[in-house]
């Protein structure tokens, strides 16, 4: 080799430090790599992981590591960052499904301040970042009566009345001293105190994700704030695409119709593009009420598992959604969010997957965001778009660069799965392993586990009606 040559690559390989010993590592992961950011696999791929994060992800031959580093060779599955859930309703005894379903991040949308806590000490649990208790109006379908901030201990209120602004000020401020990420403001604020605790979460530093209810709900006749409203008013996140329904109707169009008005849409998706909203539009819980067990479910991650639990609750659920009133109702939200949520994509609003685990019927915890990842591509989402709606965009309306994506400093949380879900999105049940924190879960061992908790919650709830 001439001289000058060898003296070239000499300095570029000083200049990559080839000469310095690889760093420490725990383990390394090889197999396609989905690029989250930039939509694409990344072919003979590696994940370095230490210390619970990410020290290199891209291409093997692009990282180093310890030649004594545990090497797990996954072929030519897929590795996917941790999934995302921005929308549950978390409760002890199916916690535990979360994880081995691949989903590592869920965002609680309405809970105790106290029931967070202890989940969150749970063994199996997933992370966790939570609203605490929602604010609303005096008229919650959810409560008793009016529980306003000070009627109970703060951690055993949900959800938390607001009348005015000086409520809406204190509780917002009283959530945010106890360590909430979101404050969640439900249907019937009253349009003062919405915007009132608007400015108090962003003084604190908070975002806001709002609920204004759907046509099956109250979204027509108690809501007091529309999406467009919302929009204005600073809201981080529409859950649902709620209140959408409501802004079209004040334009003058009638949301119950067969026939939608294509020009009062695209002005609704405008002006929710103009704020920077993200929405969460949960059609996966809008596809089961209007077509209860249209989104397949044996497939899920431990579905054989769970399913025989929770049989009689979406009977349950199922019935609560039919009748003159509720069917066409349920259907015409379908039908709403089918029309508008397009006109959001092209529009660019970011969309995050959540799937309002467990309100809607034949829906599995953990399962159930695979559920919405179908529901958004046949609502026209490519696969990779629906992908995203659960990793980096998840990422990002949360406000956690350090999630969602498999890069150089992330969270080492992986989802192993047998197939290409940019080919078919379904292939995300495929799970051959998770990684949580760096560490490799033993998927058997947590499914044993989950059906002990939803066998003792059973016989829990049966000696209570004995």
């Amino acid at each position: 080799m001439p001289r000058m040559l060898f003296a070239a690559l000499s300095a570029l390989c000083l200049l990559a430090g080839c000469t310095t010993a690889p760093p420490p590592a725990d383990a390394v992961l090889l197999g396609r790599v989905f690029d989250a950011r930039a939509g694409r696999v990344v072919e003979d791929g590696a994940v370095v992981v230490a210390s619970g994060a990410i020290l290199c992800a891209g291409r093997a031959r692009d990282c180093r590591w310890n030649a004594r580093t545990p090497v797990h060779d996954y072929g030519r599955a897929l590795l996917l960052p941790g999934l995302i859930d921005l929308h549950v309703h978390a409760r002890p005894h199916f916690l535990g499904a979360f994880l081995p379903s691949g989903v590592t991040t869920v965002r609680d949308a309405n809970n105790t301040l106290d029931m967070i806590a202890a989940m969150r000490a749970t063994a199996g649990a997933p992370r966790i970042l939570a609203s605490g208790p929602m604010l609303d109006g005096e008229g919650n379908v959810f409560s008793g009566g009016p529980s306003p901030l000070g009627s109970r201990p703060l951690g055993e209120i949900m959800p938390i009345t607001i009348a005015g602004e000086d409520d809406a000020a204190a509780a917002v401020n009283a959530l945010a001293e106890a360590g909430v990420e979101w404050i969640k403001l439900y249907e019937q604020v009253p349009p003062a105190a919405f915007d009132a605790a608007s400015r108090a979460a962003g003084a604190a530093g908070l975002p806001v994700m709002a609920d204004l209810g759907t046509m099956l709900t109250r979204g027509l006749t108690q809501a007091e704030i529309d999406a467009t409203q919302a929009a204005r008013a600073g809201v981080s996140s529409l859950e649902h695409l709620s209140g959408a329904a409501l802004a079209y109707r004040r334009l003058g169009g009638d949301p119950l119709a067969d026939a939608l008005d294509d020009a009062l849409l695209d002005r609704i998706a405008g002006e929710i593009a103009a704020s920077g909203m993200a929405v969460v539009p949960t059609v996966g819980n809008a596809r089961q009420f209007a077509r209860p067990g249209s989104l397949a479910l044996d497939d899920l991650p431990g579905a054989g598992r769970m399913r025989p639990y929770f049989a009689d609750y979406w009977k349950y659920l199922e019935g609560a959604v039919s009748g003159d009133r509720a069917t066409p109702r349920a259907a015409a939200d379908l039908r709403f969010v089918s029309a508008l949520l397009p006109r959001l994509l092209a529009a660019g609003v970011p969309i995050g997957a959540g799937s309002d685990l467990p309100a809607a019927p034949y829906m599995l915890p953990g399962g159930a965001l695979h559920q919405e990842l179908a529901a958004l591509v046949d609502a026209g989402l490519e696969p990779v778009q629906a992908l995203q709606a659960a990793t980096h965009v998840a990422a990002d309306i949360l406000g956690r660069p350090d999630l969602g994506r498999l890069e150089t400093g992330a969270r080492a949380d992986i989802v192993v799965v047998d197939g290409d879900p940019l080919a078919d999105i379904r292939h995300t049940r495929r799970i051959a392993a998770v990684w949580f924190e760096g560490e490799p879960l033993d998927l058997d061992a947590a499914w044993r586990a989950v059906e002990t908790a939803l066998q003792a919650a059973t016989d829990e709830q049966a000696q209570e009606a004995a």
